[in-house]
């Protein structure tokens, strides 16, 4: 969850994103990370230092963002039944919004922002956001290639499993490609990203 609040305007930040990304020969104002790191579409015939370029420009982007995060985890391989991990999620975010339910409070208004792409996440989102905090959230369908923030929603979450896989001795070739090492992507990436992460 990437959470922004909208006093705090970064439309000058996008337009200069968007500048950056088509100097450098990507006029397509849309980035999605894990398709940039493995070269697939629509990334497929770009060499690794012009994605490397997109990714960094994109990074810098992120990392002066005004905004804060935090991250939920189920295992796949823990639950046979997606009702299961549905409840896991819900009990993870729940215990979330409580502990920081006064900050929610704060706010006349929340809008969740999503894509609607699984029916469980929409699920999850109505029975902990819409649960606790009622008619303050609104719930709006987006979509990634209109919303930076979502754009930036898929930059962390990638970070983040990626910073799992190295742990666990598991990064994909390409994670190893094009970052290098687990150093390299720690001090060059997460570390940064890491400073606006909700504890």
């Amino acid at each position: 969850m990437i959470f922004h609040s909208q006093n705090d305007d970064i439309s000058s930040e996008i337009a200069f994103l968007d500048k950056k990304l088509s100097a450098i020969g990507w006029p397509i104002p849309f980035v999605h990370t894990m398709p940039l790191i493995r070269q697939d579409k629509p990334f497929e015939t770009m060499m690794g230092y012009e994605r490397k370029r997109i990714f960094n420009t994109f990074a810098s982007f992120v990392s002066i963002l005004p905004i804060s995060y935090t991250v939920f985890f189920a295992d796949k391989s823990f639950y046979q039944e997606a009702d299961k991990m549905q409840v896991s999620y819900e009990h993870q975010i729940k215990n979330f919004i409580v502990k920081h339910l006064e900050s929610f409070q704060g706010f006349d208004k929340i809008i969740c922002y999503y894509d609607s792409g699984q029916a469980i996440v929409r699920r999850i989102l109505q029975n902990t956001l819409g649960d606790i905090l009622g008619d303050r959230v609104e719930f709006r369908k987006a979509y990634q290639k209109d919303y930076k923030l979502l754009q930036v929603a898929d930059y962390i979450c990638t970070l983040e499993q990626t910073k799992i896989r190295w742990d666990e001795n598991r990064a994909t070739k390409s994670e190893q490609g094009f970052f290098v090492s687990r150093h390299l992507f720690m001090k060059n990436y997460y570390r940064h990203i890491s400073k606006k992460k909700i504890r």
